[in-house]
């Protein structure tokens, strides 16, 4: 897996591992959640580079009635907006949890799903390929779960 250095025009190799107790983001370093209640109520994974292991992107996910549900996804501060550093770093999160839903033996197997921020629906339906169901709700099925897989976890 690769993320993309926007100024530098360099692909580099990231690792996505479960996130422990003093490797979480905190808010005092730029970022938005609290990821010590993150970890306390589900699993958190985090997106780091290799050569310096820096967290560039962060998801909590929880498994609810057979179906899994990306409760939280942050990328760091720096890979926010339009003068972000790297490049497909909520992509491979998002694979990465799509991975994760094949992984879950019910009959949601395969589906991810999600609320989105009113401000970035339609990013996540372009982008992504979700679908919005009720309001903020939204899903990827299994079909582009494996796209997307295809995609960013090479």
């Amino acid at each position: 897996m690769k993320i993309y250095n926007l100024k530098d025009k360099e692909y580099f190799q990231v690792k996505i591992v479960k996130a422990t107790k003093d490797q979480i983001p905190l808010k005092k370093n730029g970022w938005e959640f609290n990821w010590k209640l993150a970890l306390k109520k589900g699993q958190v994974y985090l997106l780091k580079t290799k050569f310096d292991s820096l967290v560039q992107g962060a998801i909590q996910i929880i498994v609810d009635d057979g179906m899994l549900t990306m409760e939280i996804i942050e990328l760091a501060p720096w890979n926010i907006g339009s003068k972000k550093k790297y490049d497909f770093v909520a992509g491979i999160l998002i694979a990465f949890c799509c991975k994760e839903a094949f992984k879950l033996k019910s009959r949601y197997t395969g589906f991810l799903t999600f609320t989105s921020k009113t401000s970035l629906v339609e990013h996540y339906k372009l982008k992504f390929g979700a679908i919005q169901t009720i309001g903020q709700r939204m899903y990827i099925d299994p079909e582009q779960g494996r796209r997307l897989m295809k995609k960013y976890l090479k």
